[in-house]
């Protein structure tokens, strides 16, 4: 009858692994409606998964013991000696972006994570999945508030931008999580990181009064392809501070690194033929990352824990497209980002985890709070009208559920659902402000395929 079961659960993961892949490579272009991720590299994905989202994200001081975390691979080593766990998610968000008043609704689905792990050996656990880093997806237009004089018509035009992007880096990732010591384990993430971006930015000249264009502009493409990797360390000690009580200390760090990656710009009429106007290789940088996190356990019903990040993008470069007295070119700079950091908090309480009558005493209820400052530099402009504003930082506020598949004692696996509020706020009235409501839904699986019975 148990193999029954197991097999039964191995061919449903296999099906639903499948339909879920085929899932990611349709939202993987369409997983933001941002217009900050025109700039760069994109805006950066959230790392957690579904669980942990609900908690603000924390993650560096946790271990993975019934369930995966992989904000910190010394987490590994926890995993539970007779499961087979894996963990997926998907999120919709549904926004408002708004700027002097004026305002437009923004909706779209992703694919958040699809991740695995097991142990291998007393001590020894591994962990392998796939995550986005990055999404670009935009498509917004821009109109001059004052029209002027066409030299050569006489007539009275004003200048339209259509701005549209798509793209982002994806990452697979495999990682071992070792345990020398009594409480105290140490790991590394290995990732290969991929993908790419096309930044399409067209213009056209109205004349005033006209609905349609009257002129053409000149068109710009931005396009990239990279590949690269990225590594990360991670370890984490507990000790026990009361009977009832641990504390869990964590840290990580990430490589930073240059890579190669082809990037060009394009010029092109919407009547021509299309011109390569410059290029550059190995003009991208991944940063460095540290992060530190506490932990703290009462009993088996409640964890708070804090984590705070810092990543050094003000020392990354990536290619920008630069107009300088009307010419144009395409160099790698650092002057598009800054350095970032971010303070994450959250709690979980479950009531009674082995309780024997009464579900709801075994759903696990968290909550928590997120704040990260800008890690991009905004130009509008040209020449002596540019200016340079911060990008916007972000505040997150989330709630959330475990809840156990089946009414079973000790079913690990458990569907998380996640709420977030989210909102972009930028430094300057001139640049755009996001509202998003979030739903996340993520499914752990957790079976005991390891076990051996015993056949009376």
């Amino acid at each position: 009858m148990n193999c029954i079961r197991i097999n039964r659960a191995f061919r449903f993961i296999i099906v639903l692994t499948m339909i879920l892949c085929g899932i990611s490579a349709q939202a993987q272009n369409g997983g933001s409606n941002s217009s900050y991720s025109r700039f760069g590299l994109g805006l950066l994905n959230d790392q957690s998964q579904g669980w942990n989202r609900a908690m603000g994200g924390v993650g560096v001081a946790l271990p993975s013991g019934n369930k995966l975390n992989t904000l910190n691979p010394a987490s590994y080593a926890h995993i539970d000696s007779l499961s087979f766990i894996m963990d997926l998610g998907m999120s919709g968000h549904f926004g408002r972006m708004s700027m002097a008043g004026n305002g437009i609704n923004v909706n779209n689905a992703s694919f958040d994570y699809l991740v695995a792990g097991l142990r291998l050996h007393k001590g020894l656990g591994i962990s392998f999945g796939f995550k986005p880093y990055s999404t670009i997806g935009y498509n917004y237009t821009t109109t001059s508030n004052e029209a002027y004089r066409d030299e050569i018509t006489g007539a009275l035009v004003r200048n339209t931008t259509n701005y549209q992007g798509k793209g982002g880096l994806y990452q697979v990732f495999a990682g071992l999580g070792w345990k020398p010591f009594s409480n105290f384990s140490i790991g590394t993430n290995f990732c290969i990181l991929w993908g790419g971006y096309d930044h399409i930015m067209m213009q056209g000249f109205t004349e005033d009064g006209s609905s349609s264009n009257n002129f053409d502009g000149f068109n710009f493409i931005q396009h990239a392809d990279v590949l690269t990797y990225k590594l990360d360390f991670g370890a984490q000690y507990a000790f026990r501070v009361s009977p009832q009580d641990w504390l869990t200390i964590g840290a990580t760090v990430g490589l930073g690194h240059k890579f190669d990656g082809e990037a060009f710009l394009y010029r092109f009429m919407t009547t021509g033929d299309t011109l390569r106007v410059d290029g550059e290789k190995n003009g991208f940088d991944i940063p460095m990352s540290y992060a530190g996190g506490l932990a703290w356990q009462h009993k088996n019903n409640l964890i708070v824990s804090a984590d705070a990040h810092y990543q050094t993008w003000g020392d990354c470069r990536t290619p920008a497209m630069v107009i300088t007295n009307g010419s144009v070119t395409y160099p790698s700079t650092d002057k598009m980002y800054k350095n970032h950091y971010t303070i994450k908090a959250g709690v979980e309480y479950t009531p009674n985890p082995m309780a024997t009558k009464g579900y709801y005493n075994r759903i696990k209820y968290r909550m928590g709070v997120s704040y990260s400052s800008p890690h991009m530099n905004i130009t509008q402009g040209e020449g002596k009208l540019s200016a340079t504003y911060e990008g916007p930082s972000e505040l997150g506020v989330s709630l959330g559920f475990g809840l156990p598949i089946t009414n079973r004692i000790n079913n690990r696996s458990m569907v998380n659902v996640g709420f977030q509020w989210l909102r972009r706020s930028p430094s300057s009235q001139n640049l755009i402000t996001e509202n998003y409501f979030v739903l996340n839904l993520g499914v752990t699986f957790n079976e005991r395929w390891f076990m051996k019975f015993k056949i009376q």
